[in-house]
Order: structure tokens, then sequence, then C-alpha cells
């Protein structure tokens, strides 16, 4: 899923639109962001009327985009990739402890008026790195623990990384993050999605029965 990529912890805000009687428009407070994990992403915000001073909440806002620091994914896998393999054939499960999976909120004032912005993460991601395409799915993934159960976050590789130079599949882990964002003005809005990704290095095998007589 190609998408664009403190801070204390606080409670989710619903996602959405905003209100959908004030439109998104162009400001132009600040140059492009060059985080490696923003990129160029920008709120943009728009309002014919003088209530909503969408000036000072477009400055406000971006300034507030601009500080957000989102958490890294650190990635745990089942089989434990740690301990050299996963085995083609078989459900690969992959996610992230549960802790770190919490809304960030930033709050910021330009003169009289204050935003508050509120980053969720709404899915994780796994780029195998076999040349298989994205796995997504919703939530930080499940802890493995009972033998035969599935997890939605899980990849099963079919051919073994060891035939190649490094002997391992080079992919990424990504959770994925929406920006929502509310004005003491009346106007709000919804920024992103934001990719944070982790690279991740997986030794991939084959297992092979041994028939005794």
């Amino acid at each position: 899923m190609p998408l664009a990529s403190a801070a204390s912890a606080g409670p989710a805000m619903p996602l959405g639109g905003g209100n959908p009687g004030l439109s998104d428009g162009k400001l132009a407070q600040r140059p492009p962001s060059r985080d490696p994990v923003l990129g160029d992403l920008r709120i943009e915000v728009s309002s014919r009327d003088p209530a909503h001073k969408a000036e000072r909440v477009g400055r406000a806002a971006n300034l507030g985009l601009s500080s957000l620091t989102f958490p890294r994914p650190v990635p745990l896998f089942a089989p434990p990739a740690q301990r050299v393999l996963t085995l083609v054939g078989i459900d690969t499960w992959f996610w992230v402890p549960a802790a770190s999976w919490r809304p960030v909120v930033r709050v910021v004032a330009a003169g009289s008026v204050v935003v508050t912005l509120v980053a969720t993460p709404v899915a994780l991601q796994l780029i195998p790195g076999d040349g298989s395409l994205l796995v997504s799915c919703p939530g930080p993934g499940l802890p493995w623990l009972v033998p035969g159960t599935r997890s939605p976050c899980s990849h099963t590789f079919q051919r073994a990384s060891t035939a190649g130079r490094t002997g391992r599949f080079r992919g990424t882990v990504q959770s994925v993050w929406t920006i929502r964002w509310i004005s003491s003005t009346g106007l709000s809005g919804v920024a992103g999605p934001v990719v944070v990704p982790a690279p991740v290095s997986l030794r991939v095998v084959e297992a092979h029965a041994v028939l005794g007589r």
C-alpha cells in the first residue's frame, strides 16, 4: 500500500473527514517538511469565515505536524527470526508489542488559536522481501501463543532465502498512522496516512522430513 510515512499518549479521537461544510484549501506558512517519515506531507486549511482564523490554524497545525514523533515498529516473529529461521510453507506471524500501539498527541497554539493533533496507528504491514505482495492487517498483530491458531498478520514463504547472495530476505515491517486534527475555532480534518518503516532480515529455510526404519 503506497502511502505517505510527542507527545504524550492520550485517548484516540474518532477518525473522519472533519466538518463536511469546511473544505480543505491551501496554506503555505512553512517550507515543505523534509522529514524522512513525513516527507512533504502538510495540513492545508481554508475557510471564508473570519472567526475560523484559517491562517493561524494552518500555522499551528503544521507546526504540530512537524513536531510529531512516531515510534518505529519493533517487530516480533514466530518462528523467531532472531534464531535464524522461519520455514517455507508455514505461516510466519509478525506483530509489535501492544504497548507501542497507542495514539500520540500534540497540542500547539498560535496566538489565541489552539490545535490538537492525534496520530493513531491503524494498520501493520509486512513487505516480505521475497518478491510477493505487501501484507496488511488492522491493529498491531497477535503474539504467537497457541499452535494451530491463525493470525491476520502472517505470511507464508513459498521459497527459501538461502539461494540468494546474503541467504536472507531483506524486508520491511511498517506501521500506518492517520492524523486527526481539531482547532479551537471549529476547523478540523484528517491528514495522512503516514508510514513508519523498520527494516527486517529473514532467513527462510526448507524443512525435509527424515523417514526412519
